[in-house]
C-alpha cells in the first residue's frame, strides 16, 4: 500500500529540512531523482538533525527509517553509509513548495486560534477570580 502524501507534521518537517541549505551535506535532494532525498551522513543526522526533531521525525535512525516507510517512503540502492528514499508524491518542485508553505501557514494560523482562544479563557477566568475575591471581600 502506498500512502498518499498529507500535510502532516511529519511530511512538513522533513521537506523543511531537506530544503535546508545548510543541511546539504548531512541530508538532501537526491542529484539524480526530484522524488528522493539522500541522507549522506548518517553519524550527523544521528547528532545534528534527529535530537533537534526527535518528536515528528524520531529518536534514532531506525525509528526515522521506520517512521519513512509508515509515511509511504521506500528505500532506494545507495552507497555504503548513505541512505536514499524514495516517495511518489513527495517531489523537489515549486508546486511541492508552495503546498509545504501553505500547509505550514495554515497550522500556524491554526496554532495562533489556539492561543488566541486560550488568552480568552485566561482572561474570563481572572475576571471570574476578581468577581469572587471582591464577593468574598463584602461579606466579611
Amino acid at each position: 500500500m502506498v500512502r498518499k502524501l498529507s500535510t502532516s507534521s511529519f511530511y512538513i518537517q522533513l521537506y523543511q529540512i531537506i530544503e535546508d541549505r545548510s543541511s546539504d551535506q548531512i541530508i538532501s535532494w537526491s542529484k539524480s531523482n526530484n522524488n528522493s532525498f539522500v541522507v549522506w551522513d548518517l553519524k550527523k543526522l544521528r547528532s545534528n538533525i534527529l535530537p533537534k526533531y526527535s518528536s515528528v521525525l524520531g529518536k534514532n535512525v531506525m525509528e526515522f527509517i521506520a517512521k519513512l516507510r509508515s509515511h509511504g517512503f521506500r528505500s532506494v540502492a545507495k552507497g555504503p553509509g548513505e541512505l536514499e528514499f524514495s516517495h511518489d508524491d513527495f517531489s523537489r518542485s515549486p508546486l511541492m513548495k508552495k503546498l509545504m508553505a501553505k500547509a505550514l501557514s495554515e497550522r500556524i494560523e491554526r496554532f495562533d486560534a489556539q492561543i488566541k482562544a486560550l488568552k480568552c479563557r485566561l482572561k474570563a477566568k481572572k475576571a471570574s477570580l476578581k468577581v469572587e475575591t471582591l464577593f468574598q471581600n463584602l461579606s466579611i
